[in-house]
């Protein structure tokens, strides 16, 4: 008995599964706060509502954006859409559809951002794609994304570059420590007047690291524990009858 006690008393201090959280650049956005729990948007940004001078982009910003100025003439912004490309009379549903997150690179070329910050130690599987959503005009844009300082992917979307065939920016499974910063960097091409539309999608799959992992001498303790109880089991069980 005593050993089944030890046994389970060393079973007892195996740590619970930890459990997954999806971070959605599109499902966790926010109109309302900057920083956005894991996410972070600009730097820099101010919150403005829905401009009034004319821009046939307007009636897609409903909600607002988060941007450098009150109106769509001045660079970078970026917000969730809130109708389709096409029911702004001059865009199409292969540039955004309601709820796409568009980011406008600076005019200026410097770079801007959105960045996720890793709320403990774990592991991410990430997956993210970029899209060319200002089809008006044939500009282009660099993407970058990162982990700390170190680069996941890249890529340079230009007009043809649809919602319908994004393109692949990074993917794959990443070990974090608490703290770790995951940087979607937007710029426009060098060279360029002006910066345009980007569309991005991002899933972040977060797994929390496991706490108070048994070390070796537990494991071992558990085993004979288990073995032992095994044993006494079999040696009851094999023991003569004493008659009455």
């Amino acid at each position: 008995m005593k050993s089944i006690i030890v046994a389970f008393a060393a079973l007892s201090a195996l740590p619970a599964a930890a459990h997954a959280q999806i971070y959605s650049l599109s499902g966790d956005w926010s109109d309302a706060s900057n920083p956005n729990g894991a996410w972070s948007y600009g730097p820099g940004l101010a919150h403005f509502a829905q401009p009034t001078t004319p821009n046939s982009f307007n009636s897609a910003a409903a909600n607002g954006y988060w941007g450098g100025g009150a109106d769509f003439f001045t660079s970078p912004f970026m917000l969730a859409v809130t109708s389709n490309g096409s029911a702004t009379g001059a865009y199409n549903d292969n540039d955004f559809l309601a709820g796409d997150v568009l980011v406008h690179t600076n005019n200026s070329g410097a770079p801007t951002a959105i960045t996720w910050t890793a709320p403990g130690a774990g592991s991410i599987v990430l997956n993210s794609s970029v899209w060319y959503a200002h089809s008006i005009v044939s500009r282009s844009d660099e993407i970058m994304a990162l982990l700390n300082a170190t680069t996941l992917g890249s890529a340079t979307v230009t007009n043809g570059i649809t919602r319908a065939n994004q393109l692949a920016l990074a993917g794959g499974t990443y070990t974090v420590a608490a703290g770790d910063v995951l940087t979607f960097d937007f710029s426009k091409t060098a060279g360029q007047q002006f910066g345009s539309l980007v569309g991005i999608a991002a899933t972040i799959d977060f797994t929390p690291r496991a706490t108070g992992v048994p070390e070796p001498a537990s494991w071992a303790l558990m085993i004979a524990g288990f073995a032992m109880a095994g044993a006494g089991v079999r040696r009851r069980a094999t023991l003569p009858r004493v008659a009455a």
